[in-house]
């Protein structure tokens, strides 16, 4: 009988992923929460392209129902599975993951900031182009009024974003390097496919 192999880093860092998920039905000020981190974090240390997308998707996606369907039940008169405007920001979240397999390669400081930094002006550039464009409440007039409207409102939480993808890179990325250097089984190299 052939033994089956457990993967403790994989486990680690699949806890990790979901940790940061569940940590945004935690108070915190609005839009400092750890999705971009998250997106770069799984993107850099999943060992496998599939697992560095699906794994982190299915965390947002759970610590999104819990939210819309019970934090905010209130705004949400039947079960919400996912919102149109929410693939906005799930196609942004895939592509930082992405972003990061490039600019990640080497977990170095200045790697974390500079990918961080990007991705949350992806982040705001898309999501706040999605708010316009499938704008449901009409919230925001046709043409490039309009988007500029859209970006101008969201300013403020673009700034909040940025902070939280800081500080929230920080803590995974600083916690898991940490732990590597404590459990030398967590360390190994990225392997692709």
């Amino acid at each position: 009988m052939k033994k089956m192999k457990i993967n403790p880093r994989l486990g680690i860092l699949l806890m990790i992923v979901l940790a940061a998920a569940m940590a945004r039905l935690l108070p915190h000020p609005q839009n400092v929460t750890p999705i971009g981190a998250m997106a770069l974090f799984g993107g850099a240390y999943f060992t496998r392209k599939w697992q560095s997308i699906v794994l982190p998707l299915l965390a947002l996606w759970l610590s999104d129902l819990v939210l819309n369907n019970v934090i905010y039940k209130a705004y949400n008169p039947t079960f919400v599975w996912i919102s149109g405007y929410t693939l906005w920001g799930y196609a942004t979240f895939a592509l930082m993951i992405v972003l990061s397999w490039t600019l990640l390669k080497k977990v170095k400081t200045q790697n974390i900031v500079l990918t961080s930094v990007i991705g949350s002006t992806l982040f705001f550039l898309i999501t706040n182009f999605g708010a316009w464009y499938a704008d449901p409440f009409n919230m925001y007039p046709d043409g490039g009024a309009g988007l500029m409207a859209s970006y101008t409102l969201g300013l403020p939480f673009y700034l909040n974003s940025l902070l939280g993808d800081l500080v929230w890179c920080g803590i995974l990325f600083g916690g898991f390097e940490y732990a590597k250097r404590q459990y030398p089984a967590l360390a190994v190299e990225r392997i692709g496919a």
